[in-house]
């Protein structure tokens, strides 16, 4: 568990931009100075996230570095052992990656939160799995409409990351959704998110394509990329709130990587999962909006 960090007047910390001084601070507010000179107004609990994702990460690589951990007998351990080549395709016979003795499994054991606590979901006749917080998925709005983490494949490829839905017009709402769209509003929490999305090499697609291409985080800019065609985009969430509203979204912002680096990682590649979904923990704290 990553203990919380606190900021004090007159103390140096340190963001995915660099050192900075806490110059003041009144409640959740605070403003920082980098050693450049550069100031801007923040708040507490966004900075915490940033370090939070940060010392989470170097966990993670400092653990891949360590010989493995003898299993103990007084807790269930996942089996999985990696993905197999008859694991991509895009349907689920003769598979058993999606389980909890598999790869459900292995990535639950190492989502680290003292917030939530996750299991994971096999899709129904899809090579899908998802994972949520337990509690909230049985108590809240159908389990369609909830934000949730996931991992698919295809003949080609894993894809892993956030997904969230938007019903369509037809009298069907989402809490989560509104929630999730308030949060992207903020240009803080967008700029954020164009930050982890470069530094992780994140696509951001809808899953059934009812928007054309995918759009990504170029040295700091939003790209949306069709076929051959490049547009740029000022505000992801503008672009966002634009798209129809007669249309079912099924927004995902995931990493893709190819079947031959999926296979090639074995079981670690539960590693690489887990350790994407804690630094995008904060759009699913956004968007469940738990108490």
């Amino acid at each position: 568990m990553i203990e919380k960090i606190e900021f004090a007047v007159g103390e140096k910390y340190r963001n995915r931009k660099g050192l900075y001084e806490v110059i003041s601070r009144r409640g959740d507010k605070m403003v920082i100075q980098w050693e450049d000179g550069e100031k801007v107004e923040t708040s507490v609990e966004f900075q915490r996230r940033i370090i939070d994702g940060m010392r989470f990460e170097k966990k993670v690589k400092e653990e891949k570095k360590l010989p493995p951990k003898k299993k103990s007998s007084s807790r269930k351990v996942s089996k999985f052992k990696g993905l197999s080549e008859g694991d991509f395709k895009n349907n689920i016979t003769k598979t058993k990656w999606r389980g909890r003795p598999a790869l459900g499994g292995a990535v639950t054991q190492k989502l680290d939160s003292d917030r939530y606590t996750f299991n994971s979901w096999a899709v129904y006749r899809i090579p899908s799995v998802h994972w949520a917080d337990a509690a909230h998925r049985d108590s809240s709005e159908d389990i369609w409409r909830q934000a949730k983490f996931f991992a698919q494949v295809d003949e080609h490829s894993l894809f892993y990351g956030f997904y969230i839905e938007r019903p369509d017009d037809k009298g069907l709402e989402s809490q989560e959704w509104k929630h999730f769209l308030e949060w992207l509003k903020n240009p803080e929490n967008e700029g954020w998110l164009k930050t982890i999305a470069e530094g992780n090499g994140l696509l951001i697609f809808d899953k059934e394509n009812r928007f054309e291409g995918t759009i990504e985080a170029v040295k700091g800019e939003w790209k949306r990329r069709r076929e051959d065609e490049e547009e740029d985009l000022d505000s992801l969430y503008a672009f966002i709130d634009r798209l129809p509203e007669e249309h079912w979204l099924n927004l995902q912002i995931a990493k893709r990587i190819k079947k031959e680096e999926a296979l090639e990682r074995k079981e670690k590649i539960a590693d690489d999962i887990s350790s994407l979904f804690m630094v995008l923990m904060p759009l699913y704290e956004a968007s469940v909006h738990m108490k």
